[in-house]
């Protein structure tokens, strides 16, 4: 998926053809870099609700809008690592399970796809690269977990205080969810204790055959208001310490009306 590109390759056809290479790669070496942000790890363990976490939760969703919503999808430009030019993309995000980024390249358009726990990449020639079901599973963004978390039955919630990362006092809060019957996946979200709205989230990613877990972090920002809700229009992804991407949405629009199979190939 889009999530692995950014490495330093000579163009978007080669960064996707070597995803795979690209994650062990960046296992092998994650050792070597200390990270100021840890790696979640779920307890396998749900329906604790811790009061702190459930408090700062719900002052985000009064910053933020409760307006309902099934998703969104918006249109902008996308970067890639260290490449100064810019692509066209379109992001999709329907519940907290299905998502779309599609980015149109000098020879055709990527698509990433995910549903559920299935997910591919397709390049313009057609080929196709899976998803291992746990980095499917993440998604592609993480902002929209307070809103569409059900914290009743399925979820925990926990609370680990205010820590400082990047020189910000940011308010850090659990969500943990099933991904199977005996495994959960555990997402960590970065508040403002201030403002209260979402800065960053933070979760494991481990490739097939890696015996390592990988840190992917996504800072939010440029949030507007969209239709009685703010939504970040600014999104950059950083995987064990290397900027992967970034996307810059100039529209927005709520509850868009999809096909069935819009999120698969």
């Amino acid at each position: 998926m889009s999530i692995c590109f950014g490495r330093s390759k000579p163009s978007l056809i080669a960064r996707a053809a070597l995803l795979c290479a690209s994650l062990s790669w960046l296992a092998a070496n994650a050792q070597s870099r200390p990270a100021a942000i840890p790696i979640p790890a779920a307890t396998n363990k749900l329906g604790q609700l811790d009061s702190p976490a459930l408090s700062e939760m719900l002052a985000h969703l009064k910053v933020v809008g409760t307006a309902p919503w099934s998703g969104l999808q918006g249109s902008g430009m996308i970067t890639y690592g260290s490449d100064q030019n810019s692509y066209s993309a379109t992001l999709t995000i329907v519940g907290s399970r299905k998502s779309r980024l599609d980015v149109q390249t000098p020879t055709g358009i990527i698509s990433s796809r995910i549903n559920n726990r299935l997910g591919n990449i397709q390049q313009p020639d057609g080929k196709m690269f899976p998803l291992a079901p746990e980095i499917a599973a993440s998604g592609i963004l993480q902002f929209e977990l307070p809103r569409l978390a059900d914290l009743q039955t399925r979820s925990s919630v926990l609370d680990h205080g205010v820590t400082v990362i990047d020189g910000m006092s940011l308010h850090r809060v659990t969500i943990e969810q099933p991904l199977t019957p005996r495994k959960n996946i555990a997402t960590d979200l970065y508040f403002d204790p201030q403002t209260h709205l979402l800065v960053k989230t933070a979760n494991a990613i481990r490739p097939d055959g890696s015996q390592s877990d990988l840190l992917r972090v996504i800072t939010y920002g440029d949030y507007r208001p969209v239709d009685g809700v703010m939504i970040p229009f600014l999104y950059t992804q950083v995987l064990d310490g290397q900027k992967q991407w970034t996307i810059k949405l100039s529209e927005v629009r709520l509850n868009p009306t999809l096909q069935s199979n819009y999120f698969e190939f």
